[in-house]
C-alpha cells in the first residue's frame, strides 16, 4: 500500500522533554528498547506454562495501538490514507513493515519484523511462529482505521523459515477490545543530592542522544549500537508485565516472575550498552570526556536519561564494590500508580535488573555471560508505595 501523506512526519515527530525525560511519539510516551529485551520478554511470559502469556502480549497490543493509532489519525483523513498511517507507524517504530492493503481480504503481510530478527540475533531459531506482537498490533489498528473487531491469527513465520510472516484476519468477532484506562495521575518528580562527574558533561550527553534519528529505515527496522531498537509504548510494557505479575501471584509464583522480569532487564543492559560504549557515537561524544575510572558510569547513567526510561541520578557509590541509585519518575512505578494504584511492594522490576547490567558492564570481569549475575540489585524504595523516589541498592555477590 502507498500513500503519500506530507504531514505524517510531522505526526510522527519524537518529543523529547528533557526535564522529564520523557520521549513522545503521535502522543504516546515510548521507551527505546532493544530486541533482546522485547524477544526475551516475550519468551518469558508466553513459556510460562500457569499463564496465558501470549494473550497478554497480544491483548497488550491490541489495547495500546488501538489507541496509539487512532491518536496519529487525523479527521479528514481518507481511508486509504488511515491505513498508511497504520503501517507508517508500525515501521516507524522500528517494528518492521506490514502490508494492510489486503486486510478485508483476509490477508496481511510481514516481510520485515524486530521480533524475528530479536529471536534470531539473541535467542536462536524457534520452534515455533514468534509474532504475537504484531496480531495484536493489526487487531487494534483494524479497530483504529476502520472500527471493526477481528481477530489476528499468524499462519506462517520467517523464523519458521517463511519468505514473510503471514497473518489471517477473520471479522465476526464478539469479544470487545479492552480500552486503556488508567487512573488520573498527579505527580511531581523531588530534587536530591546526588553524585555527579564534573568531567561528564551531562546536558550534552542527552541533547546528542534526544537529537539522533531512530526511525525504521525501508525495511521498519532501526540497527543501532549493534542492537536492533525499538520505540515501545510505555503502556504496553506497563500493561504485560503487570498483568504477568498479577496472573503469576495469583498461581503462587511471584516472586519467580520479578526475578524473571528483572533478569530479562539486566541482560537487554549489558548488551545494550555494551555497544553503545563500543560505538562510533560514543566514540565521539562521550570518550573525550572521560578522565576518571567512575566516568564511564556517569556517561552511561546519563545515556539513559534520554532514551524515555525517566531519570536516573547516581546517589551513592562505592566503586566496584555497590551503588544507589534513584529514580525520580520511573515508568514502571508511574505506570502501577496509573494501572493499579497505590501497592504493598515495590514494582520497578526493570529498573533494578537494568542497574544490575549497567553496574556489571562497567565494574565486572570477563564475557558479558559471566558478568550477568555478578551483581545482586534489590528495591529499597518506590514511588508506586508512595515514596517520594525509587531507590535501588546494587552490590556485588559475594
Amino acid at each position: 500500500m502507498v500513500s503519500e501523506i506530507s504531514p505524517l512526519a510531522e505526526r510522527l515527530a519524537l518529543r523529547y522533554d528533557a526535564a522529564s525525560g520523557r520521549r513522545t511519539i503521535a502522543g504516546k510516551e515510548v521507551l527505546l528498547h532493544c530486541h533482546h529485551y522485547n524477544a526475551r520478554l516475550q519468551r518469558t511470559v508466553e513459556s510460562a506454562d500457569l499463564v496465558e502469556g501470549k494473550r497478554l502480549i497480544v491483548g497488550a497490543a491490541e489495547t495500546v495501538f488501538a489507541e496509539h493509532v487512532g491518536l496519529a489519525l487525523r479527521e479528514g483523513d481518507s481511508l486509504a490514507n488511515r491505513w498508511a498511517v497504520a503501517e507508517r507507524l508500525y515501521a516507524h517504530l522500528g517494528f518492521g513493515r506490514i502490508d494492510l492493503s489486503r486486510v478485508h481480504e483476509g490477508v496481511v503481510l510481514a516481510p520485515a519484523s524486530h521480533f524475528v530478527e530479536g529471536w534470531f540475533a539473541g535467542l536462536g531459531r524457534p520452534e515455533r511462529r514468534v509474532c504475537s506482537f504484531t496480531e495484536g498490533y493489526v487487531q487494534g489498528a483494524v479497530h483504529a482505521v476502520a472500527g471493526e473487531l477481528v481477530e489476528v491469527r499468524e499462519v506462517e513465520c520467517m523464523a519458521l523459515g517463511a519468505p514473510a510472516c503471514r497473518f489471517a484476519v477473520a471479522g465476526g468477532r464478539t469479544e470487545p477490545l479492552a480500552r486503556n484506562v488508567k487512573r488520573p495521575l498527579v505527580f511531581q518528580a523531588r530534587g536530591g543530592e546526588w553524585l555527579h562527574s564534573p568531567a561528564v558533561d551531562e546536558r550534552a550527553i542527552v541533547e546528542a542522544v534526544a537529537a539522533m534519528p531512530v526511525a525504521g529505515g525501508e525495511d521498519g527496522l532501526v540497527p543501532a549500537f549493534g542492537v536492533y531498537l525499538a520505540c515501545m509504548p510505555a503502556d504496553f510494557y506497563n500493561r504485560v508485565c503487570l498483568g504477568f505479575l498479577a496472573e503469576m501471584r495469583r498461581v503462587g509464583r511471584g516472586a519467580p516472575a520479578e526475578r524473571l522480569l528483572a533478569a530479562e532487564a539486566e541482560y537487554c543492559a549489558l548488551n545494550t550498552y555494551h555497544g553503545v560504549l563500543h560505538s562510533p557515537e560514543w566514540d565521539g561524544l562521550v570518550a573525550p570526556m572521560l578522565r576518571g575510572p567512575d566516568d564511564v558510569l556517569f556517561a552511561t547513567m546519563t545515556f539513559c536519561n534520554a532514551l524515555g526510561y525517566g531519570q536516573w541520578h547516581v546517589a551513592g557509590l562505592c566503586p566496584g564494590q555497590w551503588m544507589v541509585v534513584e529514580s525520580v519518575n520511573g515508568y514502571e512505578a508511574l505506570g502501577a500508580l496509573e494501572y493499579v494504584g497505590r501497592t504493598a511492594a515495590p514494582q520497578c522490576n526493570g529498573h533494578k535488573g537494568a542497574a544490575a547490567g549497567i553496574f556489571a558492564l562497567v565494574y565486572g570481569e570477563g564475557p558479558l555471560s559471566e558478568r550477568f549475575g555478578a551483581f545482586h540489585a534489590v528495591e529499597e524504595a518506590c514511588i508506586a508505595c508512595g515514596d517520594p523516589v525509587c531507590r535501588f541498592r546494587v552490590e556485588r555477590v559475594t
